[in-house]
């Protein structure tokens, strides 16, 4: 695969990637009322949305950032495990795939943009 190819690769991931953050950031922090039942359902107060979705919507911006995005890619590997914690003590093992995918995306980016440099 040409380094093209992987530079393009990875700015799809990492724009799927901010849309879904910041879809999911958003919906926080306007009050959807699914997010208001999903942070009740996590034992969270409901403020806790404000620095939840503040946080994905930041995620969502650096990404597309190249100075920032390996270390915004390390912070969503701990923004999963904190997701999915959450979803597990929660009893919503359901409810894991959304932030494994995140996961994988990020790892793909991140893989990608390792191999790009070492060309």
């Amino acid at each position: 695969m040409t380094t093209k190819t992987k530079n393009i690769i990875s700015w799809i991931l990492a724009g799927l990637l901010s849309l879904a953050f910041i879809g999911a950031g958003i919906s926080k922090l306007i009050g959807v009322e699914m997010q208001i039942k999903n942070l009740e359902s996590w034992g969270y107060p409901l403020w806790f949305r404000f620095p939840i979705g503040l946080s994905e919507v930041v995620l969502a911006i650096a990404l597309l950032i190249p100075k920032y995005r390996k270390l915004t890619i390390y912070a969503i590997f701990i923004w999963t495990v904190v997701a999915l914690f959450t979803h597990l003590q929660a009893g919503q093992a359901n409810m894991i795939g959304g932030p494994i995918l995140f996961s994988v995306i990020a790892g793909v980016i991140l893989l990608l943009s390792r191999e790009t440099k070492n060309e």
